[in-house]
């Protein structure tokens, strides 16, 4: 028989959202807030990519997740397996089960590679490369260093995409490193994407071109890379199915939905396995009392964590609205796509649901590359992260 205790908010997923959310609730006035996470360190992923070409130390990455979970909100460490809408239940690998008043759900998306056939080989000792899980960051830079000459293959694909921007990351600064050393001229870089254009936001997309174009980059849209060989990766695009010689692939992961979602009848159809979920109010279309939030979400291009910020905060509004009657407030669908184009230069573009460019700091161009965004992307938003957003303060 199952323990169960009850919460008047519960929280699923320990990462940006689900600790930034407990916070903000407690701060809010929330009396009694349960977080259900079984993994006993964060990981700050956006300075990924910065540890991957040797722009940060490894260190700079975690944190004790003890250390981060908010004062008065109670820690079930455990895996969230099923969660039971019409009970306002969550059932736990651990055998025991949680009772809620309301549930949000920020449980983060998984990095699927049975989805690319031969690229969870490649990736342990191939010419596979990853910036986007810790374990391979090291490899990553290795690797990405002691390239001199040859073919490098960099992935991006559409949604679904953790920080689908941030792949552009590790291509440019490679490509900034490999000219300084003088080994540019020697390596044919190659961008392989599915989209039919580089950006949905066509400034964005100019803007990438732009540095592209700088480095001599050849990028090949409608394509995507279908399976790793050795020495080899397999091409789909509009010219059909073949295979080009490459020494190295960087790859934006394939992900999934949690498997929570559809263990749950959470998912619908259409969300490929990710949570379903109004995408201005950030509830659940079909159950009232569970919000979601982040990379699980099928919430369409927002996601970041420029995005998630402003869906915590929101989504925690309208968990107080809707248990007074009163209207719940809208999320635009903000989102952000910082590109590092140079080691110390980078794009802060910022845009909404409608593809409109936005601004955070206004008079300042955020599109346009610069040290300053550099500046606040690798040290500044780091700091705001573990004191601010974290504390439910930003």
């Amino acid at each position: 028989m199952t323990t169960e205790q009850k919460h008047d908010v519960l929280v699923i997923g320990g990462g940006n959202g689900g600790v930034s959310a407990a916070a903000r609730l407690r701060r809010r006035g929330c009396p009694d807030v349960g977080l259900v996470e079984p993994s006993e360190v964060h990981v700050y992923k956006p300075l990924q990519n910065y540890v991957a070409t040797g722009l940060a130390p490894a260190r700079s990455l975690t944190r004790e997740q003890a250390s981060l979970v908010p004062d008065g909100v109670r820690w079930h460490r455990a895996a969230a397996v099923q969660v039971e809408p019409e009970r306002r239940r969550v059932l736990l690998d651990d055998g025991s089960a949680l009772r809620y008043g309301d549930l949000l759900l920020a449980p983060g998306a998984r990095i699927d590679w049975d989805r690319l056939p031969g690229a969870a080989e490649a990736l342990e000792g191939g010419i596979a490369v990853t910036a986007f899980h810790e374990r391979h960051l090291a490899r990553t830079d290795e690797r990405l260093r002691a390239l001199r000459e040859g073919r490098a293959v960099f992935t991006l694909h559409e949604q679904p995409a953790s920080g689908r921007e941030t792949a552009l990351k590790p291509l440019l600064i490679a490509c900034d490193r490999w000219r300084a050393s003088g080994a540019l001229g020697e390596i044919e870089v190659v961008l392989v994407h599915d989209g039919e254009a580089l950006h949905p936001v066509p400034e964005i997309a100019a803007e990438i071109a732009r540095h592209l174009d700088r480095y001599g980059v050849r990028v090949l849209l409608r394509t995507r890379v279908a399976a790793i060989e050795p020495g080899a990766v397999v091409l789909e695009g509009p010219e059909g199915r073949r295979t080009e010689r490459a020494e190295l692939v960087h790859l934006l992961p394939p992900y999934a939905g949690p498997e929570l979602a559809a263990a749950s009848g959470l998912d619908a159809p259409g969300t490929d396995g990710f949570l379903a979920v109004d995408a201005e109010t950030l509830r659940h279309p079909a159950h009232e009392r569970i919000w979601c939030v982040g990379d699980a979400a099928d919430l369409g291009d927002a996601r970041t964590g420029g995005a998630l910020r402003h869906q915590v905060r929101i989504a925690v509004e309208n968990i107080r609205r809707s248990r007074a009657g009163i209207p719940l407030v809208r999320y635009d669908g903000y989102t952000v796509a910082p590109i590092a184009t140079a080691r110390r230069s980078l794009s802060f573009g910022e845009y909404d649901r409608a593809l409109r460019l936005r601004s955070s700091i206004p008079l300042l161009d955020g599109l346009r590359s610069s040290p300053l965004w550099h500046l606040l992307d690798r040290y500044a938003l780091p700091q705001l992260y573990w004191h601010g957003i974290l504390k439910g303060r930003a």
